[in-house]
């Protein structure tokens, strides 16, 4: 990776709720940081693993597996987001119609403090303080960090979109270093029944 002077923060979240969702996920994380000019900082970037309830789309979808990573680049915004769609792609994403189910979907969050709303790609996500399944894991490796628009840190804004959904079901199902457990460790993890959920935080 080039020189450390040329690298930029972003934040990517993670989702899947189609097929081995953590072996989904696991293998998103570890394309993306094969790729020469992406790091993920797997000491304390990785957030841990949820289970949470699906949001929009086709109303007989499962519950996702969610999380969030902070990488280094030395790509731009559009660059970055050219890469995770084809790591999308190649892990079998096929999109028919919005907010479908899917096997894999990695969403650029936040790119240092960047702010873009006249081109693509959208930076800070345009839904990015509206959605739980990502304020959550996101909050946990980017609590201090302020969102560059609305001018509030990542932790507020999971307080506020937490008080405001209530009925957003999002369980803790394993810890920050689910990258390295198998998959079967996860699915031994605890996780409530939909009748006893439980919200974290």
């Amino acid at each position: 990776m080039p020189n450390e002077a040329d690298t930029a923060t972003a934040y990517l979240g993670l989702g899947s709720n189609l097929g081995d969702r953590l072996a989904a996920l696991r293998a998103a994380v570890f394309a993306m940081d094969s790729h020469p000019q992406i790091r993920v900082d797997f000491e304390t970037g990785t957030a841990s693993l949820y289970e949470t309830a699906p949001v929009g789309g086709p109303s007989d979808q499962g519950p996702f597996f969610n999380s969030a990573v902070r990488v280094t680049t030395t790509l731009t915004p559009m660059e970055l987001l050219r890469t995770v769609l084809s790591i999308e792609e190649s892990s079998g994403r096929v999109r028919r119609q919005r907010w479908e189910a899917r096997v894999i979907d990695i969403d650029l969050l936040l790119y240092e403090d960047l702010a873009t709303d006249d081109r693509a790609p959208s930076v800070p996500h345009p839904r990015l303080h509206k959605r739980r399944f990502v304020l959550e894991p996101l909050a946990e490796i980017a609590c201090d960090i302020i969102h560059p628009v609305l001018k509030l840190t990542i932790a507020d804004l999971a307080r506020r979109c937490r008080a405001g959904e209530p009925a957003e079901w999002v369980v803790l199902v394993g810890g920050p270093r689910w990258p390295f457990e198998t998959p079967a460790a996860a699915r031994n993890s605890p996780v409530m029944g939909p009748s006893s959920r439980e919200e974290s935080g």
